[in-house]
C-alpha cells in the first residue's frame, strides 16, 4: 500500500517535471524530423518497388520472347528430323515458361504493394504538412506571447515613470506648501 502510493507520487512528480521542461515547439520539430525520415524511407521504398516492377516486366518480356524463340527452334528441329534436339528445346521452353509464371506472380505481388506504399507515403506527407502547420501556429503563438511581454514591460516602465513623475510633483507641491506657510508666517511676523 505504502509502496504503491510512493510509486504513484514519484511518477506524478517525474511526469510533472517532464511536462514543465517539454517545449511544444521543440517537440514539434522533433516530430517533423521523425516524420520527415519516415517520408524519405517511404519514398525510397516506393522507388524500389517501382524499379522492381520495371525489372520484372523486362524479365517477363524476355521470357516471352525466349518462349516464342524456343517454339520456332523446336519446329525447325522437328522439320530437320532431330527429335532429341526438339525435346531439349521443348524442355527448356517448359523451364522458361515456369520461370515466366513465377515472374508474373512476383509482378502481381509488387503491383499490389505499390498502391499501399503510395497511400502510406500520402498519409505521411499529410502528417508532415499538419506538423508544419502546428509549428507555424506555435511560432505565431510564441511571437504573440513575447510581444505581449514586451508591451507589458513597456507599460510597467511607463507606469513606474508616471509614478516617479507624480512623486516629483508631490515633492514640488510639498515644497510649494512649505513656502506658502513660510510666507504666511513671515507676513504674520512681519
Amino acid at each position: 500500500m505504502l509502496a504503491t502510493r510512493l510509486n504513484q507520487i514519484m511518477k506524478a512528480y517525474i511526469n510533472e517535471g517532464l511536462e514543465r521542461i517539454e517545449d511544444p515547439a521543440i517537440m514539434v520539430k522533433q516530430y517533423m524530423r521523425d516524420v520527415g525520415e519516415q517520408v524519405e524511407k517511404a519514398e525510397r521504398d516506393l522507388l524500389k518497388l517501382m524499379k522492381k516492377e520495371t525489372q520484372l516486366q523486362e524479365e517477363l518480356n524476355m521470357a516471352q520472347q525466349l518462349i516464342k524463340k524456343r517454339e520456332e527452334q523446336a519446329e525447325l528441329a522437328i522439320k530437320a528430323d532431330n527429335e532429341e534436339l526438339a525435346r531439349r528445346i521443348l524442355f527448356n521452353k517448359k523451364e522458361v515458361w515456369n520461370e515466366m509464371k513465377q515472374i508474373e506472380q512476383h509482378s502481381a505481388e509488387t503491383k499490389k504493394k505499390i498502391p499501399d506504399k503510395e497511400a502510406e507515403l500520402e498519409q505521411l506527407q499529410l502528417k508532415y504538412d499538419q506538423l508544419q502547420e502546428r509549428q507555424m501556429e506555435l511560432i505565431v503563438r510564441v511571437k504573440g506571447v513575447k510581444e505581449n511581454e514586451r508591451i507589458t514591460a513597456k507599460h510597467e516602465e511607463t507606469t513606474l515613470n508616471s509614478k516617479a513623475t507624480v512623486q516629483k510633483w508631490e515633492k514640488v507641491q510639498d515644497i510649494d506648501l512649505e513656502i506658502e506657510k513660510l510666507k504666511a508666517k513671515m507676513q504674520a511676523d512681519g
